[in-house]
């Protein structure tokens, strides 16, 4: 096992006569991923007809341009259906012609930019909400050739003087809600007055705004042949500065086909998209429903009766979500017409067999999971079918991808043993903005942080994060299986567990909870005791009004009472 920078990594290394390269490179893995990516795109149709010979035509030369970017899949879809609705909005509505001039337009803008204000490159922000203001400069990065940084929109204002000083950021995208949060005064970090600063959504604020941008006449020609930079997106840490994760633009992206395989998208479908786009999971969405020359309904601001409305409203084949925002859907009572819904797909936390059950019962058994993380992309996916079959899968490892589990000596498990995950694929991380930043590896391949195993299919199960597992009494402990259980009970909105300090037994679990009905601590423990074994019984059981999550819906730990005090 070694640790390694990531930023001085290189493909290959030569020894000797020996040539070291990631199991994802060795061509007959290559070949393989290739006749699964081939079907599965086909399928879906981002490779057809459509558009007739011209779009066809069009279609070798754009992914040599612009590889597999934003831009590359605005471009095609202009190609071949530009009067099909592409996006809407809170803005309003626009086509795939439009938002393939808008990208160009702002494209050149930034070029314009950069000349006049004389920087080696453009190092572009975006700390927006679901809609054009992040779609737009996605789109414009690969028709420049720049960097790109999806900012978290709960970002503190020290955090992002942190980010602007780390990154070189100099070009910002930024919704009018979150521009009391630049830094007042940066003058040792970075300073704002030398970041060009753009409106990501208008909302009667001062200065200049996107839409102003895409409406100017900018008179430049765009690279024929752009440089592309990296995008990079942020973790969601709650305290220091985020960790930017570098990812590649990739030139095949065969995980693609992983996605197609489990979620029956088609070309032309219509897709409501809630999961938040600066999240790996909404921009990976974003880059498929583009592919597919989808029409992508999005809100700034997730509102369950909102989605139901627009699900009624567009006929919506799909459903891009999380399960944070799939529960408050469920919670609603009223009936809404959601007959057109041919998939729901999430990502971002855990689908417990509860909310499966539920969503089954809601909309039908059309819900595929998805697993990933921010480093490493998409992991595994599991069906529909695959998910009714067994809730408590993640599914199946995408072609492109190699994915291993070890002990904690660097061991291959064998099949039904617990380990931890590793994996890698050509949409993994490159590195980290920060090159003090470590990554695990073993044989090529990275460490997710997570602990599962693989089945006799060679499905993946995930149990828990690496450090969430504890030892209660000798014994391991999951603390996801305690909140799935708790799901099920009578009484329980919402559930989080997690272990703490404990004098006698080092740790021992304790959970939060919200209640929906009147129940008690003794009736929480009561209700585990009677589906888990003893050390897995919560000790402590704290009610709470709500549970602390961040901006994709993640608990935030650190703000829960009690959690890691011993009592």
């Amino acid at each position: 096992m070694t640790r390694r920078n990531p930023f001085t990594e290189v493909s290959c290394v030569t020894v000797g006569y020996i040539i070291h390269m990631r199991p994802t490179h060795r061509p007959l893995f290559l070949l393989k991923s290739f006749a699964r990516f081939v079907p599965a795109v086909t399928r879906a149709g981002i490779v057809s007809a459509e558009g007739g010979p011209r779009a066809a035509l069009a279609l070798t030369p754009n992914l040599a341009r612009y590889w597999f970017t934003t831009a590359r899949e605005v471009e095609q879809g202009a190609a071949a259906a530009p009067d099909r609705i592409a996006l809407i909005d809170d803005t309003g509505v626009t086509t795939y012609r439009q938002l393939r001039d808008d990208s160009r337009t702002l494209a050149k803008w930034l070029l314009d930019v950069q000349e006049k204000r004389g920087l080696d490159e453009l190092r572009i922000g975006v700390m927006a909400r679901n809609g054009r203001g992040i779609i737009l400069p996605l789109a414009a990065k690969g028709y420049a050739g720049a960097h790109i940084f999806l900012l978290n929109i709960g970002s503190s204002p020290e955090q992002l003087a942190g980010i602007f000083a780390e990154n070189d950021i100099n070009v910002l995208f930024i919704d009018d809600e979150f521009a009391d949060r630049l830094p007042a005064d940066t003058a040792n970090t970075a300073n704002t007055a030398g970041i060009t600063i753009v409106r990501a959504h208008e909302d009667g604020g001062a200065g200049l705004s996107i839409g102003q941008v895409v409406r100017m006449d900018v008179d430049r020609q765009l690279p024929r042949w752009p440089q592309h930079g990296n995008l990079v997106l942020m973790s969601s840490g709650t305290t220091g500065i985020p960790k930017g994760i570098v990812r590649p633009e990739p030139r095949m992206p065969f995980v693609v086909a992983g996605y197609l395989e489990a979620i029956p998208w088609r070309a032309g479908d219509t897709v409501q998209l809630t999961a938040s786009i600066f999240h790996t999971w909404g921009w990976s969405a974003l880059q498929v429903a583009l592919a597919t020359r989808s029409t992508i309904v999005t809100r700034r601001i997730f509102d369950p009766e909102a989605c139901f409305r627009d699900i009624q409203k567009y006929r919506c084949d799909g459903l891009i979500s999380s399960p944070i925002f799939f529960k408050q859907m469920l919670d609603l009572q009223e009936n809404y017409d959601t007959s057109s819904l041919r998939y729901l797909a999430s990502a971002g936390n855990a689908v417990t067999p509860s909310l499966l059950r539920r969503t089954t019962e809601r909309f039908g058994p059309i819900l595929a999971n998805i697993y990933g993380s921010t480093e490493l992309a998409l992991a595994a996916a599991a069906s529909p079918e695959q998910m009714q079959a067994d809730p408590t899968t993640v599914g199946k490892i995408p072609p492109g991808t190699v994915l291993k589990l070890y002990d904690d000596h660097g061991n291959e498990v064998q099949t039904g043993e617990t380990g931890r995950i590793f994996l890698h694929n050509e949409t993994a991380l490159r590195g980290y903005t920060n090159p003090t930043t470590e990554t695990v590896e073993i044989d090529g391949l990275v460490e997710m942080g997570d602990l599962g195993y693989l089945d006799d299919r060679g499905y993946l199960h995930v149990q828990s994060r690496n450090d969430d597992m504890i030892i209660v009494g000798g014994e391991n402990v999951h603390p996801q299986s305690v909140v799935e259980v708790l799901e099920d009970m009578p009484g329980v909105g919402e559930v989080y567990a997690h272990g703490v300090d404990d004098d006698e037994m080092f740790k021992r679990i304790a959970v939060w909870v919200v209640k929906s009905a009147d129940i008690t601590a003794d009736a929480v423990r009561d209700w585990v005791r009677a589906h888990l074994a003893d050390h897995s019984i919560p000790r402590d059981v704290h009610f709470v009004d709500e549970l602390p999550r961040n901006a994709v819906g993640k608990v935030v730990p650190r703000f829960l009472p009690g959690l890691g005090q011993k009592n």
